[in-house]
């Protein structure tokens, strides 16, 4: 993908009552969406900047990746 490409955040308010904010990242890696419970965790999330992480168990193996 081009360097030049941003990743960019979106929150999305929820349609009725009782359904959950949605958080969207589009970067060039792909896009990722999760749903929170409260506006304040939207922001949280959206302000985060994301980082890939490997993750190995005791072993030395790995688990997969978190991003």
């Amino acid at each position: 993908m081009a360097k030049n490409k941003k990743t960019k955040t979106a929150i999305y308010h929820p349609p009725k009552p009782g359904m959950p904010y949605l958080v969207e990242t589009v970067s060039p890696d792909g896009v990722d969406v999760t749903a929170v419970s409260s506006k304040e965790e939207a922001r949280i999330l959206a302000s985060k900047k994301t980082m890939k992480v490997l993750v190995r168990d005791e072993t030395g193996e790995n688990n997969g990746e978190h991003g």
